[in-house]
């Protein structure tokens, strides 16, 4: 067995050896003992050493440094220039991109340390087997160097000017709009787009930090890196998405009233807060810092352990981290049966059942009552149902269990302002359907009772709505009197603010401004002529038109078809015949250019033809209302008249004799029409590449059949 020492020194030695076989980095030297090898990154320490001029030259700016103290193999990117305002400027720009792990990202008075990923976790556990280790060390450090090395060399070189000259992050580019529509033909990337506008209006500043170059677009790597941003947004509710549909509401969008049943089939209508009057409450709050097992967007509910008044069940409950009721007759709750007397209960005592057992969710909050109207202690879900057949001390019959944390004990707050000034519902354990987990937080902060962290984050964060077709709703009916309070100068916080109390809750609202609205619009749907003039002025709108020139490269030519000439020129005829805002979209062709990108040519031909049969003809159909000799001169075929075999159209005259009898005049009717046929999906035309080709070359096409006939 090979000793830890010799271990470490090998490591050293390898990781030395490695380093030396990559020209970009250069070897500066080992730390205290063995278990450090020190190297920089060349490309890096330039870029950077001009922001200090004054520093000692034997001190590297940029150290990567492997550690495998501990049993483990670590890589850290330290800085150390010998002006501190150098040092803070370049921490802070890092700050604020995700690829530098914040929970290592550390300022001290030398040295800052930006970057740090673990390698190899528990070497101990490979010291008998040297190779096995090496090999996997080297993998582990070639793909370090060929992913996050070279991201964070990308992002110094991209942010040059501001490490060299201490300026800022630009922040011209990241500014986003309150409210903006991007609109434009289908299939042109505006729902794709919303992605990357979305977090742009959520987070500016890591959209910043990005460099996305407005006119190539997106990296792969930039793409990946807005989706996730864009996930984890959308995950905690910073981002939420809706389609509008002619059928969608006010009642929907903002505030309606729901119709429930009660356990005596009384009906009672509640107020249902939409979309929109949620996601202004939840952008009108700070963001508080509340324990990490709390979902801030799950359920509240009430429970009444035995009873209001203090009890040992309820004080054994609350010492032991669990919430408990009764019934325990009924047996397991999770059982596929039911036992006789679980089947003579009424409907409240199953209904307290099936939340208890089946609906409460981890992250839930729970609050524990002391009154109709008041709370004791508050809690968060920790566990699912269990089944505890001895019950609780006090009270066999308690055997329901689930784990809950709690957060806040021996208070007494008033809850009946909150509860829309009503009493808690007489349920044992109920939702409370009017309270949300942020209003209860803050209710609970503003009673002097914390369940958040000592910081709170008091600046409000961008919050983001995304209203896909927003052409497709009745704006006036889904808006209602809201259209007014959208407009960036009504919004809550300004001098022209304006609020307005709702119809159902009878409660005040305003639109906060850090709410952002995104829309799409498809042209080809309503034009921008028919929409709704009170919505036009309050949006900007940012045209998406089709872009051809992404797939001019020879990753864009499929078996000799060229995918830019192909979509540049049935847009040109298209735009003739009918509109611009009718167009075909970029978005129709990347099926194919990916199965290039991807390597697959025959694999590419065969989306391009699905992409013609599927989408293009029929969106032709429904552009020219089946006016076939229309769709014939859009794919060429009127120039193909020699060449019937590359037509996707054949035409054909109406012989009215044949049809009707030679007594039949066809005069009465005008000049001899045409009759067109598309040609059947099986037909060799659409796997001819050179009916493609003639779309958008005919002559070049035609003329080399000719010489070849």
């Amino acid at each position: 067995m090979i000793n830890r020492e010799t271990l470490i020194r090998e490591i050293k030695e390898y990781i030395k050896k490695l380093i030396g076989e990559n020209e970009g980095l250069e070897l500066v030297g080992v730390g205290d003992g063995v278990t450090t090898t020190r190297f920089v990154s060349t490309k890096l320490d330039d870029l950077i050493n001009q922001t200090d001029d004054g520093r000692d030259p034997s001190k590297r700016l940029l150290v990567f440094q492997f550690d495998n103290r501990e049993n483990y193999l670590d890589v850290n990117l330290h800085i150390r220039p010998a002006e501190e305002s150098s040092r803070i400027r370049i921490y802070n720009l890092t700050a604020e991109n995700d690829l530098f792990n914040k929970r290592q990202a550390t300022l001290s008075s030398e040295w800052s340390v930006l970057y740090g990923t673990r390698l190899i976790n528990h070497t101990s556990t490979l010291e008998t087997e040297i190779t096995t280790l090496l090999r996997i060390i080297k993998d582990k450090f070639e793909t370090f160097c060929q992913t996050d090395l070279l991201n964070i060399e990308k992002f110094f070189s991209d942010n040059a000017s501001e490490v060299i000259e201490g300026s800022e992050v630009t922040k011209l580019n990241s500014i986003a709009p309150l409210n903006q529509i991007l609109f434009g033909p289908p299939g042109t990337g505006k729902t794709y787009h919303t992605i990357e506008a979305a977090v742009k209006a959520a987070e500016p500043q890591f959209y910043a930090s990005l460099n996305i170059d407005a006119k190539a677009g997106t990296t792969p790597t930039q793409r990946k890196e807005l989706t996730a941003k864009y996930n984890k947004l959308s995950k905690s509710g910073h981002i939420r998405f809706v389609t509008f549909h002619q059928s969608y509401g006010y009642e929907e969008f903002v505030e309606g009233l729901k119709a429930e049943t009660n356990e005596d089939n009384q009906i009672s209508y509640k107020v249902k807060d939409g979309i929109f009057k949620s996601i202004c409450e939840s952008a009108s709050s700070p963001e508080l810092d509340v324990d990490k097992n709390i979902n801030t967007s799950g359920r509240v509910w009430k429970l009444s352990i035995e009873s209001a008044q203090t009890n040992p069940a309820k004080t054994f409950c609350l010492e032991n981290n669990i919430a408990a009721i009764g019934w325990g007759d009924t047996g397991d709750l999770g059982a596929e049966y039911k036992n006789d007397y679980y089947n003579t209960l009424g409907k409240n005592d199953l209904k307290t059942l099936e939340y208890f057992s089946d609906v409460m969710t981890e992250g839930d909050l729970v609050l524990c009552i002391n009154s109709k109207t008041s709370v004791e202690a508050i809690g968060v879900v920790a566990g699912d149902y269990e089944f505890i057949e001895k019950g609780l001390p006090s009270r066999n019959d308690y055997c329901h269990h689930r784990k809950v944390t709690w957060l806040a004990e021996g208070v007494n707050v008033d809850f009946k302002s909150l509860n829309g000034d009503t009493a808690f519902d007489l349920k044992t354990c109920t939702p409370l359907s009017r309270l949300s987990v942020p209003s209860v937080v803050k209710h609970l902060a503003e009673s002097g009772v914390s369940i958040a962290k000592p910081e709170v984050n008091v600046e409000l964060v961008n919050y983001v709505l995304v209203i896909d077709e927003i052409n497709r709703g009745n704006i006036s009916k889904i808006f209602g009197e809201l259209i007014t309070l959208i407009e960036p100068s009504k919004r809550a916080g300004n001098d022209e603010a304006i609020e307005v109390v709702l119809p159902n809750s009878s409660k005040p609202f305003s639109v906060p401004n850090n709410l952002h609205i995104i829309g799409t619009m498809n042209t080809a749907d309503r034009s921008l002529a028919m929409m709704d003039t009170a919505l036009r002025r309050r949006f900007d709108f940012k045209e998406m038109m089709p872009k051809p020139a992404l797939f001019d490269d020879e990753c864009g030519v499929i078996k000799g078809i060229n995918l830019t000439e192909l979509l540049t020129k049935l847009n040109k005829r298209i735009e003739v015949l009918h509109d611009r805002e009718h167009t075909l979209g970029h978005a129709f062709f990347f099926p194919a250019y990916n199965a290039m990108v991807a390597g697959n040519e025959n694999e590419a031909f065969i989306e391009l033809q699905s992409a013609f049969q599927n989408k293009i003809i029929p969106l032709l159909e429904e552009y020219f209302y089946d006016d076939w000799n229309k769709i014939s001169l859009v794919l060429g075929d009127n120039q193909k008249s020699k060449h019937s075999s590359l037509q996707f159209v054949k035409e054909e005259l109406i012989t009215y004799t044949k049809l009707f009898g030679k007594e039949y005049q066809s005069e009465e009717f005008g000049q001899p029409e045409k009759q067109y046929a598309l040609a059947e999906f099986t037909a060799p035309v659409w796997s001819n590449k050179k009916a493609y080709q003639a779309i958008y070359a005919p002559k070049n096409v035609t003329k080399a059949d000719d010489q070849n006939e």
